[in-house]
């Protein structure tokens, strides 16, 4: 869902950088929050930033937790990212919202009703077991057992055992589901699909015909014949989940994603600029994912975990920080009683952390405490933003990632498969829709261990690919093809 038209597309304001763009939304929230944010230091000038942002980051969301105004300062970053989104085409630039509320017309849809029992019968296959739905609070307490995601998750899995499964499936009859960037490697799609649901498939290419053709799949299919941009055409976009969801409200899930030219910054403000030109009313909850390596606000369980590992670290870790091989300072930033997680990867980029700390756990906590970004009465959504899993997607296809995975065990790091992703994610999220308490996001998180490294993340993945490299040999042919 990235490349675009001719005709228009979304842009970033002025042509600024991505990294701009985000020392802009940032300095912008200092100057309106000028003692809530005395902690964050951030470098004055955008030149100083791009060098420095993966620490700046992490300090930032720390001072934003111990500042006191943790949601006003939410809201105004989510809305500082709209600020600098633009629609240009051959009449001029304008705003986003200002494109979308134009007129257009909702695309045809092609509508495939499936034959196959209602009913998602969920299960994978970890660390060499078979966990199916009759251990679902099972396979929750052993991942957190394992420190790889927070008790709440566990806690989430537990509920869905007990009262969303029965005789071992979910039944998702009657909801309406929109699937932004509905091929995604980490979306649940065909899951909903298979649980009776009816879907809005919105995505570069259309549903790939082996799954229109499984006769697992229970709920009925909608999408447009020849796939959509969403950056060239989204006030179409926008008439077509209107139309979609008519008086009922819908289910709408953000999995679009695309690298380079700051693509992922604004494929994430496009959905949300979605999200917030909806009526509030028609959106039953909104579904994002957000990466582990994102500056993530630390609890006070985080901390010691932190300290736990730090305090019962093998010898040859201990011999690796002394000789300063795994960074300085620990794994987290602390601005007075808060801290964040230092696990930003300067190899995604600035557009990656752009869109997902300004377009997922800002915006994320904009909706669920205030509503759609810059509305004057409060209306909150109910919003689903759990962290993900570290997941071996294409998007993570290179020759140091694939030796980091090999090697993340030594730090006590899990990662999953794609499969096991889209299972447990479709899990999460049906329990964020149908538990009777709103979710709270960042609660859930998969973080396969990262939030609690005694280390910040980079200078331990550089040794995770040592160790991977060591171990297979072959992967280094492909860093030095690139």
């Amino acid at each position: 869902m990235a490349e675009s038209s001719p005709s228009g597309s979304v842009q970033l304001a002025d042509q600024r950088s991505a990294s701009a763009v985000l020392h802009a939304v940032l300095a912008e929230a200092v100057s309106a929050f000028p003692e809530a944010l005395a902690g964050a230091r951030l470098p004055e000038s955008a030149e100083a930033f791009r060098g420095t942002y993966a620490d700046a980051l992490a300090r930032f969301e720390a001072a934003r937790v111990a500042g006191g105004r943790r949601g006003a300062v939410a809201r105004h970053l989510a809305a500082g990212l709209q600020r600098h989104l633009v629609w240009s085409d051959e009449a001029g630039t304008r705003s986003l919202p200002e494109a979308l509320a134009e007129p257009a017309s909702p695309m045809a849809l092609e509508v495939r009703e499936a034959v196959g029992k209602p009913g998602w019968t969920p299960g994978l296959v970890y660390r060499g077991q078979r966990w199916d739905a009759a251990r679902l609070a099972d396979f929750g307490a052993e991942l957190v057992g394992r420190g790889i995601v927070t008790p709440a998750t566990g806690a989430a899995l537990s509920w869905l055992d007990r009262h969303a499964l029965s005789g071992g499936s979910l039944d998702l009859r009657g909801r309406r589901v929109v699937a932004l960037g509905a091929g995604a490697e980490m979306a649940p799609t065909r899951f909903w699909l298979e649980a009776g649901a009816e879907v809005l498939w919105l995505d570069m290419s259309p549903p790939p015909e082996e799954l229109l053709a499984s006769s697992r799949l229970a709920g009925r299919l909608h999408w447009p014949r020849e796939g959509v941009d969403l950056l060239a055409r989204p006030r179409e976009v926008l008439a077509t989940i209107r139309a979609f969801a008519a008086d009922d409200p819908v289910y709408l899930g953000l999995y679009a994603y695309a690298p380079g030219q700051a693509r992922e910054m604004r494929l994430t403000g496009t959905m949300n600029a979605i999200v917030d030109a909806l009526p509030p009313e028609s959106v039953a909850s909104v579904t994002m994912l957000v990466s582990p390596t994102t500056p993530t606000a630390l609890d006070a369980r985080d901390r010691a975990a932190v300290r736990a590992r730090l305090a019962a670290r093998p010898a040859w870790e201990g011999a690796l920080g002394r000789l300063g091989l795994l960074g300085r300072d620990g794994g987290c930033v602390e601005v007075g009683d808060a801290a964040a997680s230092r696990s930003v990867v300067a190899i995604q980029g600035a557009s990656y952390q752009a869109a997902q700390y300004l377009g997922k756990v800002m915006t994320a906590e904009c909706w669920a405490d205030h509503g759609p970004t810059g509305a004057e009465t409060p209306r909150p959504l109910r919003v689903s933003a759990n962290t993900a899993a570290i997941t071996r997607t294409r998007s993570l296809d290179h020759p140091l990632f694939a030796a980091a995975f090999g090697g993340a065990a030594a730090f006590g790091v899990e990662t999953f498969t794609p499969r096991q992703s889209r299972c447990v994610n479709g899990l999460l999220a049906v329990h964020d829709w149908l538990h009777p308490e709103l979710p709270v996001p960042g609660a859930v998180r998969v973080h396969g261990g990262i939030h609690t490294l005694p280390y910040p993340l980079e200078p331990a993945l550089r040794l995770a690919a040592a160790f991977g490299f060591a171990r297979s040999p072959r992967l280094l042919r492909g860093l030095f093809r690139r």
